[in-house]
């Protein structure tokens, strides 16, 4: 199979192109913005000669360059051949994407929900949009397994994507940032970590991480998603109702509060293995 990688030098660019390349097909690609770092890819200098003769071509460049890339190469892509779009809000971008499409070749849209660090493809975990509500698995499923088999695939449908990453991905970006800057008015990130506790540690090493990301990436999967305002807000509000308590000294109201959340969240088998992961990681880098 011939794959074209649209943006092959970048974080998921490159991952994509490792990827293909070790499934055994041929890869090719593109990227106006840096090198591509494997030298098994055919690069081409615009993404028009990228994508001539692709059976699947994937459009991994930044979100809000989808739509103009996909115009780009709209009239070259072969007929009946697979465009590939991987961006983390659907938004309005993949309505415009469809009807940009039409017929004359498949749209498949996916979030993959892990980084280009990934080293092991196998599982690896991959929200598929599709036409039904619901969730309901349609041809964009079996697509998506043929094109990544092994993986676990997690049908959505635009709308549904969106609200749930609002959560998932808005709002871990968004309250990383603002822990990051709270901190960073009264201690350095040395000072932190001289006195922290493990519980802290790993707060600060995961906004680090956050911190790390691309600025552009982390703006976009705030700002361009519509319901983040909503959960943002719903947070404000939370953040609130415990300064609250705490500002009247009102204990009880508190225990009641996180007794109700410590229920809501016990039955996650999770927690247990993830707290002594915590503390091992913990006792490593102090």
């Amino acid at each position: 199979m011939r794959v074209a990688v649209l943006g092959a030098s970048g974080g998921m660019g490159s991952f994509f192109v490792r990827y293909f390349l070790e499934r055994g097909d041929s890869v090719r690609g593109s990227d106006s913005g840096g090198t591509a770092r494997e030298k098994r890819l055919e690069s081409f200098h615009t993404n028009a000669e990228a994508v001539k003769g692709a059976d699947v071509t994937v459009i991994a460049v930044p979100m809000d360059c989808t739509l103009k890339v996909a115009k780009e190469v709209a009239a070259r892509l072969k007929p009946g051949s697979t465009l590939v779009e991987i961006s983390s809000v659907k938004g309005e971008t993949l309505p415009a994407l469809r009807k940009l499409i039409g017929k004359k070749v498949t749209l498949l849209s996916i979030h993959p929900l892990f980084g280009p660090a990934l080293e092991s493809t196998k599982g690896m975990k991959i929200a598929v949009i599709t036409r039904k509500e619901g969730g309901s698995e349609g041809p964009e499923a079996a697509l998506a397994k043929s094109l990544f088999p092994g993986s676990r695939i997690i049908a959505m449908s635009r709308k549904e994507h969106d609200r749930t990453m609002a959560v998932v991905l808005s709002l871990t970006h968004l309250l990383n940032v603002v822990y990051a800057g709270t901190v960073s008015q009264f201690l350095s990130p040395d000072e932190f970590m001289r006195v922290s506790t493990p519980n802290s540690s790993m707060q600060l090493t995961l906004a680090e991480a956050i911190l790390a990301q691309d600025a552009r990436l982390s703006y976009g999967i705030q700002a361009g998603n519509a319901y983040t305002r909503k959960v943002a807000r719903a947070a404000s509000r939370e953040l609130k109702r415990v300064l609250e308590m705490i500002e009247r000294s009102d204990w009880k109201a508190f225990e009641e509060h996180f007794s109700e959340l410590s229920k809501r969240y016990e039955s996650d088998k999770r927690a247990a293995s993830v707290i002594r992961e915590i503390y091992s990681a913990a006792e490593k880098t102090s």
